[in-house]
């Protein structure tokens, strides 16, 4: 038989024991926290391309983002003639009363010959296609997949119809389009394309259909090969990521195409995977008169 015997915290011995205790535990807590790396217990150190990202957006923001055309005109080149920014504007003041891209052309050879394209602006003025590529870039970099991923990480997408309340087809200009962080395909395809222009690349923003919708991407030419960028593509991208070469995407149609200076129309089979070849028809020069 055992005998009973005192709790153990009624025992003389226990406050001491207690202390003795609490003051160890303390000193180990004291050498544990003075043994753990300072890094490992302060906020992550942001990446240099993040703050890259946020200088430039914030540099932006002051800035009049206005898209302000300027003098310029227009060589329609199959037909070695030229029409003047007063005649320009006309035709696009005439087309100010409608929210989609408009395409212009002359009737040549009993046949319908388009020469360029506008569409209209955050301001709800038509503006030609190559006026809303501005040469903006927002940093330099040195490989063409980053603007990918910078936009898949700072721009979202939104239809015109919910961001712009009803407007059916609303561009924003290629500073307008870093800046905002939404906007639709057209929006994704200009800024792309302005940055990759920028960086001395071959880079065309194409306007055309997939699924059956119209949709606007970016075909950049390089290196003797077609790759096809898909502006809007929010994952699997990263800066080690092969090009996408356009001879895969055999489900996009292209209609017509343009970069700061020129405009291409299709002339081949809508289905066409390449763009370099001949049957794009290279139809009118944009020219900065100031």
């Amino acid at each position: 038989m055992f005998k009973n015997k005192d709790p153990l915290f009624l025992h003389p011995y226990f406050p001491f024991a207690l202390l003795l205790f609490l003051v160890v535990l303390g000193l180990i807590h004291e050498q544990l926290q003075e043994a753990i790396p300072a890094w490992n217990i302060e906020t992550p150190v942001r990446s240099e391309l993040d703050l890259k990202i946020e200088d430039s957006a914030t540099a932006l923001a002051q800035q009049d983002l206005s898209l302000e055309t300027g003098r310029y005109s227009i060589d329609i080149l199959p037909l070695s003639i030229s029409r003047g920014d007063s005649e320009m504007n006309k035709l696009l003041r005439d087309s100010d009363q409608y929210d989609y891209p408009i395409t212009y052309w002359y009737f040549h050879d009993n046949k319908q010959l388009i020469y360029t394209m506008s569409a209209s602006g955050v301001d709800g003025k038509q503006k030609l296609a190559n006026v809303y590529l501005e040469g903006y870039e927002p940093f330099p970099v040195d490989n063409v997949m980053i603007p990918l991923l910078v936009l898949s990480q700072r721009k979202s997408y939104q239809l015109d119809s919910i961001h712009y309340f009803g407007r059916q087809d609303v561009w924003q200009s290629s500073r307008q389009a870093y800046l905002y962080s939404r906007g639709d395909c057209e929006d994704h395809a200009l800024i792309l394309a302005d940055w990759l222009i920028a960086m001395g690349e071959d880079a065309r923003v194409v306007v055309g259909t997939w699924n059956g919708e119209g949709h606007a991407w970016v075909s950049l030419l390089k290196d003797g090969r077609e790759y096809l960028l898909e502006a809007t593509k929010k994952s699997g991208l990263g800066r080690n990521k092969p090009y996408p070469l356009a001879s895969l995407h055999t489900d996009y149609v292209p209609e017509y195409m343009f970069n700061d200076r020129y405009f291409w129309v299709n002339t081949g089979t809508k289905y066409t995977p390449r763009y370099a070849e001949i049957a794009w028809e290279k139809r009118s020069r944009f020219n900065y008169l100031d």
